[in-house]
């Protein structure tokens, strides 16, 4: 049986009670700080003058939408943004985004386990609620608790992944105090059809079935997807099933005038074992979404165009207790919950000048709750936001400056306004710099949980949690060989929501009480031996503590370290071994339970013939190593994956 508080961290998949942020133990004195500060400038001397030295071209081919809200290239985005493409994830062989994501700087991945638990992102010292996900510029976080499951987002569909380090509330409002990720996914093929098919088997009885068609027919295409994933999971009670469709139409009405209309759905149920500590062995949850997304874009001429859409975003979560004996309709102590985002957007891209572009937007956003064990919420956002964009000097200096003005039908007003540059120093040398206020609205966990004597209570009267954060970068080529990065960043948050409990020590409430402030230094390497050789190295360095009480923030980890070693033949064949460090974290407010820190390896192997088969394998955890990622909640030991996928 559950406790009322487990219900809660149900309801809160991220296990920080909707976003807590507490803290954790005191820092003894500032020898790494000054020793950060110095590497940090010494690196970024060598990064300087290797890059002046050398003279090798940088890739410019990428494309993003993540940092302005219109295409424009990688290279002159004057915002930190990774980008992860289709190729990538392919060969990354992972059964889950979370796990392609989790090799990128300042990135961590709270996990609760085998195939189907929950997987949340955090960033640069954020919770989970304050990363900003979306989806083809959907955003697709829950207002029941402000986050959002990638595990639920199929990785066969993503044509790139777009992660922006920092805050994006000048563009996208609430909730991307930490970072913005955008997922892109395919499109119909360009002519004729595509077909694939996938299909994989791996450890603890994981089976992973896909399929896609497209086709394009004269200015008609589509796409379609769908697939079946179970697992019987690695703890007692930890079985998963899921199913999931997806269809994207378009329709161009001429060369310059098109309409998209993108659907699907998701449905899964997965036992919840809860922690080892107090284990449930009839506990489960049933998760079902849909989303609807109608979308136009109109380019008038060459300087300006028109996009607009319509979307809405459903999830039913159940949590069902005593379910021994019982089937999932029968099974009592049944809990609903049920959100509905109905949403439309409005954008004009405008190129007034040869150095001046100007993006205008407003969106309307409706969020409606209800639930079993409480009452029917709504409240409504409206929002406008202008981003100018200026390219001085030639295209050496890029100026990009903007904000969001958003009114809330139950907490008012916020204006967040942001200020970005990268100057071009050469082709292969740039620096970029920031500074941008971001916010979080409380979610309707936060505003209305309902009090049932379980000891916990919502709280309607919270304010939106705020942050600034200020940042500097800079990124070199310092030879064919060898490209650099290295970005310095400072956030400092303000009424942040924290559960706390009241005097007699039994009630918990959510208050704006808690301050933060996080520096944090990211640092990536990608060295190219040859043709056919490559490695990736990151690494993170995050000091996120609590502004009063100067202790660590939970589930933060100090450094961070990841690496790829990638090898490639021309025939086909790919090899990959990478590991991850992550450091001790700490899983209460006082710093007194820390959650051990671990070292991970990974070895993936791919085959693609010239028939269009490609043959897979790959093995997680190669070490067998025990580990946390989430206190007493235990990751899977050595596990091995394999399948085929065919094209034609």
């Amino acid at each position: 049986m559950s406790s009322p508080v487990d219900r809660l961290y149900i309801a809160l998949p991220d296990g920080s009670q909707a976003g807590k942020v507490s803290t954790l133990a005191e820092e003894k004195g500032s020898i790494m700080k000054n020793v950060c500060r110095k590497s940090f400038i010494f690196s970024v001397l060598i990064i300087i003058l290797s890059g002046i030295a050398c003279a090798e071209e940088v890739e410019l081919d990428k494309i993003v939408v993540i940092a302005s809200g219109v295409e424009e290239n990688l290279a002159g985005v004057a915002r930190n943004v990774d980008v992860v493409n289709s190729r990538d994830i392919e060969r990354s062989q992972g059964t889950d985004l979370a796990q392609v994501l989790t090799e990128l700087t300042s990135v961590n991945i709270s996990d609760y386990g085998s195939a189907g638990a929950t997987k949340n992102v955090r960033m640069r010292g954020s919770s989970a609620a304050q990363v900003l996900i979306l989806v083809d510029g959907r955003p697709i976080n829950n207002p029941r608790d402000g986050t959002a499951d990638l595990s639920t987002v199929p990785l066969d569909d993503i044509e790139r992944v777009e992660v922006m380090h920092g805050p994006g509330s000048s563009l996208y409002g609430a909730g991307a105090m930490g970072g913005a990720i955008n997922i892109v996914t395919k499109n119909p093929p360009k002519e004729k059809q595509e077909t694939e098919l996938f299909s994989s088997f791996g450890s603890f009885r994981t089976y992973n079935e896909r399929f896609s068609h497209g086709a394009r027919i004269s200015r008609f295409g589509y796409l379609i997807s769908g697939g079946y994933q179970s697992s019987a999971g690695a703890r007692a009670n930890s079985e998963f099933n899921a199913n999931d469709f997806n269809s994207k139409l378009e329709y161009a009405v001429n060369d310059n005038n098109k309409l998209t209309f993108n659907s699907g759905y998701y449905r899964s149920r997965v036992g919840s074992p809860g922690s080892i500590v107090s284990p449930d062995i009839d506990d489960k949850l049933r998760n079902l979404k849909n989303f609807q997304d109608l979308g136009w874009v109109f380019e008038v001429d060459e300087t300006t165009a028109i996009s607009a859409r319509i979307f809405q975003n459903y999830d039913r979560l159940e949590f069902i207790e005593n379910t021994a004996g019982a089937s999932w309709e029968t099974a009592n102590n049944k809990d609903i919950n049920t959100t509905r985002v109905r949403a439309y957007d409005l954008q004009l891209d405008k190129q007034l000048f040869d150095i001046y572009q100007g993006i205008f937007g407003f969106n309307y956003v409706t969020n409606l709750n209800e639930s079993t064990t409480s009452a029917k919420h709504e409240y409504t956002v409206r929002a406008a936001y202008l981003e100018n964009k200026l390219d001085l000097f030639s295209e050496r200096l890029k100026l990009n400056f903007g904000a969001r003005i958003d009114d809330y039908s139950n907490f008012g007003t916020q204006i967040n306004p942001s200020f970005s540059f990268l100057y071009q120093f050469s082709d292969r040398l740039k620096f970029v710099g920031s500074i941008s206020r971001s916010f979080r609205a409380p979610t309707f966990n936060d505003l209305y949980w309902p009090d049932q004597g379980d000891g916990t209570m919502g709280n309607p009267d919270l304010r939106p949690e705020k942050g600034i954060t200020k940042e500097l970068g800079v990124e070199a080529q310092i030879c064919k060989y060898l490209t650099s990065g290295l970005t310095y960043y400072r956030n400092d948050y303000d009424q942040l929501i924290n559960w706390t409990p009241d005097a007699t020590g039994f009630v918990w409430t959510p208050t704006n009480v808690t301050s933060a402030e996080i520096d944090g230094i990211e640092f990536e390497n990608k060295i190219k031996f040859n043709d056919q050789l490559g490695l990736s190295l990151g690494y993170t360095y995050l000091r996120a503590k609590n502004a009063e009480t100067h202790k660590y923030l939970v589930y933060q980890p100090k450094h961070k370290l990841d690496f790829s070693l990638k090898y490639k033949e021309p025939n086909g064949f790919t090899c990959e071994l990478k590991g991850q460090f992550t450091d001790k974290r700490f899983h209460n407010a006082g710093n007194t339970v820390k959650v051990k820190r671990f070292f991970v390896l990974g070895l993936n192997l791919s085959k693609k013939f010239k028939s269009g088969i490609t043959c897979f394998a790959s093995v997680d955890n190669l070490l067998a190593r025990k580990y946390q990622v989430i206190k007493d909640y235990p990751m899977p030991g050595f596990a091995f994956t394999g399948g085929l996928k065919t094209e034609f």
